[in-house]
């Protein structure tokens, strides 16, 4: 669906979309009250992302999909310390819910996605041994 939208509306309606759906549950666990607050949240950083995406620059071109090699780069980096930090965060906390002596599985949960995540990751973008030498013959 978003692929047939501009690219610099593509962010703006997917996180409108994602905030629709957000408030939907949002009003169906605490009521009517709560899309007073979410809402308009949703609706401003629709806007902002909007605003944002028609700007000349790298981070703007991040937004629209729209990067090259370079920026293309700095985004897996980045998404990359957001996901070390994201696991160091759930460990930490982890920890302290068992020092706490409170419940522990919503934290056990998180810290297993990091460990699966980290496993698939490690089998799906090893080198494979001998896909060198298949490049080599091909050419």
């Amino acid at each position: 669906m978003t692929r047939s939208l501009p690219p610099r509306l593509r962010a703006p309606v997917t996180m409108l979309v994602g905030g629709a759906g957000i408030d939907a549950i949002a009003v169906a666990a605490w009521g009517w009250g709560s899309l007073a607050s979410l809402g308009p949240l949703t609706v401003a950083a629709a806007i902002g992302y909007y605003v944002l995406a028609r700007r000349d620059s790298d981070f703007s071109a991040m937004l629209r999909d729209q990067a090259d090699e370079r920026q293309a780069y700095r985004r897996l980096k980045i998404q990359a310390l957001v996901g070390r930090v994201t696991s160091a965060a759930a460990a930490v906390a982890y920890l302290a819910a068992a020092l706490a002596k409170a419940t522990l599985w919503p934290f056990a949960i998180f810290v297993a996605i990091a460990g699966v995540a980290f496993l698939a990751g490690w089998l799906i973008y090893r080198e494979h041994p001998g896909a060198g030498e298949q490049q080599q013959v091909g050419h």
